[in-house]
Parts: C-alpha cells; sequence; structure tokens
C-alpha cells in the first residue's frame, strides 16, 4: 500500500481511507454508554459539525479488533435509511497521542435525544400523535433492517435516537448480525429460522419470552417484542417490564400477557428454560386493563407486538398497516414536534433532581398502589389526542399517584416491578464465559449471589452451541438498584470472586458469534 503525503494524517501517521484522528474533534461531554462501548459528544474542527464519538472498548487489544465491532461497522458502512444512524467515518486515537492504549471512535451524526432520556425529561410530556410518529419510524426502519436481513437484537429506548427536527434512528448495533432466513413476508410474521443463534442477547427488561425460555432457532420476531416493550413505553413514560432477575422477567410478562400454554405459545414447554415457570400457574393477563386509556386500538396493536407466540407476533409490515396510524389522532409530522432540552440517559439523575415530590394519595397505605409504583403526572396534561405535541411543565409521570385512581393508572404492576434506573445490560454469550459446568458470575466478576435461578433447568440453550451453567443468569451492572441477596450461601461468592481472576482466559471476543452458533 502506498503511503504518500496524501495518505498521512496531520500527524504525520499513515491515515486509512474512511478514519480520521481523533485529534481533529473537540470533546464536548460524555452522552451514554452502548453495549460495548462509551459515547461522547463532540465537535468537528474541521467543519465544526457536532457529531457523537462512541469509543470502542479494546479490553484485550492484542487478541484483535473485537468482532462485534466489526459487524457494527460493517452494518452500518451498508445500510441506508432516513431511520437507521448513518456511520460518517471511523476515527482513531494511536497509543502515545495522550493515550497508553491505542483506541478506534465511530463518528455519527449527533442526535438531541435518545428516547429513554426523553421520556425522563420532566418537561417533556408525550402526546399521542407524538407517539404516533416515533413508532411509525421505528417500525420503518425495523422494516428496511429486517428486509436486508439484519437482526438488532437489542430493541430499547436508549437505543433510539430522536433529533430536536423529530426524526428517530435505530443505533447500536453491537449486537445485531446478518441472518440466513427470508425476509419478513405480510401476514406470515416473522417465519421460521432455520439455524440457531444464541439466547444471551436483548436487554432483560425488552426480552422476548421465548430467549428466557432460550430458543436458539429466533427470527426477527425478538425485535417486534422490543417495539411492543417500547410503545408501552412511550404511553406509561417508564420501561413496562422491569424484571429484576430474569424470574421476574418472566413474572412480569406472563402476568402482563398471560401465561404460555400449548394455544398461545406453541412448542414453549419443550423450551429448556421451561421448567422454571411451570409453577407460574394459570393466568389470563391484564394487558387490556393496564393500558385501558389508551383505547382498543392501541391495544390491539400492542397485544399484536407482545403475542407470545412468536410465530404469530406481528412483522413491521403488518404493523404499520395496523388501523391504529389510520385513526385520529394521526400521527404527527417529524417537523411538527417541538424541540426540546437534550435528554440522554446520563441526564436521568438530572431530570430527577428536578422533580417536585408528590404527597402520597389519601389513605395510601402498604397495601395501597400508591405505595405499589403507582404514577401519576406531576403537572397538568395536554390533550394527548392534540395534533400538535406539546412540552409541559412536570409531565413526566412519578411515582406518586393521584387521588384516588392510583388503581386505575399503575397500580396494576406488582410491587417487584420498580423503576430500577437504567435497564441491565444484555448478558454475555456463550462462547465468552466458555461454560465448563461449573463457572458463574458476570462478564465483570461480580458476586455471584445477585443472580437468580432461572436458568438451573437449562440445558445447553436449546439444542448445540455452548453449554450453560446451571446458575448462569444475566450480567447484573452496577448501576441502579440491585436486589438484596445477602442471604446466598458463601460458595456461591467465592465462586464468583475466583471467576474474576479467570475474566481474561473467558472473555476472548465481545461478540455473540464469534465461536459456534450465534
Amino acid at each position: 500500500m502506498s503511503t504518500s503525503s496524501s495518505e498521512r494524517d496531520s500527524s504525520g501517521q499513515r491515515r486509512f481511507s474512511g478514519c480520521s484522528n481523533i485529534r481533529d474533534f473537540e470533546f464536548i461531554g460524555k452522552l451514554g454508554e452502548g453495549t460495548f462501548g462509551e459515547v461522547y459528544k463532540a465537535r468537528s474542527k474541521k467543519d465544526n459539525a457536532v457529531v457523537a464519538l462512541k469509543k470502542i472498548l479494546m479490553h484485550h487489544e492484542k487478541e484483535g479488533f473485537p468482532i462485534t465491532a466489526i459487524r457494527e461497522i460493517k452494518i452500518l458502512k451498508v445500510l441506508s435509511h432516513p431511520n437507521i444512524l448513518q456511520l460518517k467515518e471511523v476515527a482513531m486515537e494511536r497509543k502515545g497521542e495522550g493515550r497508553k492504549k491505542p483506541s478506534v471512535y465511530m463518528v455519527t451524526p449527533y442526535m438531541e435525544h435518545d428516547l429513554s432520556g426523553l421520556l425522563e425529561n420532566p418537561s417533556v410530556q408525550f402526546t399521542e400523535p407524538q407517539i404516533k410518529c416515533y413508532l411509525m419510524q421505528l417500525l420503518e426502519g425495523l422494516q428496511y433492517l429486517h428486509e436486508n436481513r439484519i437482526l438488532h437484537r437489542d430493541m430499547k429506548a436508549a437505543n433510539l435516537l430522536i433529533s430536536n427536527g423529530g426524526i428517530l434512528q435505530i443505533a447500536d448495533f453491537g449486537l445485531a448480525r446478518p441472518f440466513d432466513e427470508p425476509p419478513p413476508q405480510a401476514g406470515k410474521g416473522g417465519g421460521e429460522a432455520k439455524r440457531e443463534y444464541t439466547a444471551l442477547v436483548v436487554t432483560r427488561w425488552y426480552r422476548p419470552p421465548e430467549l428466557l425460555l432460550s430458543l436458539r432457532k429466533y427470527t426477527t420476531a425478538v425485535d417486534m417484542w422490543g417495539v411492543g416493550c417500547v410503545f408501552g413505553e412511550m404511553f406509561k413514560g417508564k420501561p413496562i417490564l422491569s424484571g429484576n432477575s430474569d424470574l421476574n422477567q418472566a413474572q412480569l410478562i406472563f402476568s402482563l400477557v398471560g401465561t404460555p400454554t400449548e394455544e398461545n405459545m406453541p412448542g414453549w414447554s419443550a423450551l429448556p428454560g421451561c421448567e422454571g415457570v411451570k409453577s407460574f400457574g394459570n393466568k389470563r393477563g391484564n394487558l387490556a386493563e393496564v393500558f385501558k386509556e389508551q383505547g382498543p386500538i392501541a391495544i390491539s396493536l400492542l397485544t399484536e407486538l407482545l403475542k407470545l407466540d412468536w410465530r404469530k407476533r406481528v412483522n413491521a409490515i403488518d404493523a404499520l398497516k395496523h388501523p391504529y396510524f389510520t385513526t385520529p389522532p394521526l400521527p404527527a409530522r417529524p417537523g411538527e414536534i417541538p424541540s426540546f432540552q437534550d435528554s440522554h440517559e446520563l441526564d436521568r439523575k438530572r431530570f430527577r433532581s428536578q422533580r417536585v415530590p408528590q404527597p402520597p394519595a389519601p389513605g395510601a397505605g402498604a397495601g395501597d398502589s400508591a405505595s405499589n409504583g403507582g404514577w401519576a403526572s406531576s403537572g397538568p396534561r395536554p390533550d394527548s389526542r392534540s395534533r400538535i405535541p406539546g412540552a409541559v411543565r412536570g409531565g413526566r409521570p412519578n411515582p406518586s399517584g393521584p387521588p384516588g385512581n392510583t388503581q386505575q393508572r399503575r397500580g396494576i404492576f406488582p410491587q417487584s416491578q420498580r423503576d430500577n434506573g437504567l435497564p441491565p445490560r444484555p448478558p454475555v454469550s456463550t462462547h465468552q464465559q466458555q461454560w465448563d459446568g461449573n463457572q458463574a458470575g458476570g462478564r465483570d466478576g461480580r458476586d455471584d449471589s445477585r443472580r437468580d435461578r432461572f436458568n438451573q433447568n437449562r440445558q445447553g440453550g436449546g439444542g448445540g452451541g455452548g453449554r450453560f451453567s446451571s446458575n448462569v443468569d444475566s450480567y447484573v451492572p452496577n448501576y441502579g438498584n440491585a436486589p438484596d441477596n445477602s442471604h446466598a450461601n458463601a460458595d456461591r461468592r467465592g465462586q464468583g470472586r475466583r471467576d474474576y481472576h479467570r475474566e481474561p482466559q473467558r472473555r476472548r471476543s465481545r461478540s455473540p458469534g464469534f465461536r459456534g452458533p450465534a
């Protein structure tokens, strides 16, 4: 390869096509943390454009560039859609340029909000036309992804970026991968999967029930479940299924949509994780009651998105044709949505400090919904059917319930469902863990007593691929409120500490598909 002067950067270092030097950017602040990287706001010194820089974490650079980053860069370079985040270029920070280790950054356009941060913003209250606008853009972006045979596998509010022009874009493709099956067709759901992939994907609060039960042959339906969770979250102002463990997550799901049977989820009893939920009993679900304020048409679409049978779960093609989008109030146009204060995941603490606490509902006791996760608006609510969505003070619901109305709003959710801040990250994949039947613990070696035992009956994750430990659960991050499991036995705590020292051997790659089926 020639290394003429035109192929060297301002510091004389060799330049690669599509790459720039990190010195070409001025850092402004940190925006958040992706699946496998940190995100910063910066300004280009070349054209003064504000951009986002996603730093790719290099834990063991001697073992090569992370396969997840390669996948993400490759996928974003070949995709082009208004509702998919664009990759502008890659920036390099070489060793010795103020750093002991080299770093790589993905450069994308700056988006003023992510949906999670916007929902936390106390000055923002979504109206139904605004919700329809965002949901339609999300479905159009997913339809494009699935038509191009790409599974996102981490659909959640924090990965949906929104500009002050009202444009929504799907971001964070760190867990995305191509799939082999034909793309979805109208009226046929997600189709049938032909090969196995790792079930250890999707952030827990947005993870579909088939993945909790260790289905390995899954389809685009896993992304559609996440759309349903995001849809409900825009109505309620918080995640609708915020489980604190895989077992609790399954409990919340089946309380909302009903327990699985061979009629509503054929084949569920043959999945490796089924034994953990057979004791749940028979529940019909209360989705229609929880979302009764949204009306029957919205409930109809939400029911299709949160269908237990992944084969019949609606795909993006059919969801866009649902009467919800043609029934008044019609979706707002992106340009009609007003600008808001920048809102990202890391702004949540600041937003929470701005809220004025509401007094408890009259007579709210231990068994009342006001102490059971009931919600209310902390200020006047705009007309939710208004054609032009607006911002109001105190519009974001808070944990205090309105007098005499808590049960109607959010007291329906179980007491275990709390707003625990940021959702847990997707779990570490099987090849990273190198399960030997005895190992346990998270990718950061945290105390294994913080894990539940939902996966005790998983035997090989649905056939083929890696083996699972009898007590493996999702990665538990160090943010949010962790459940108090101080009663766990010392042996499991010791095991977690021993795993910490084995971490370098376990974490061979950042990719769910580096070795074996993914």
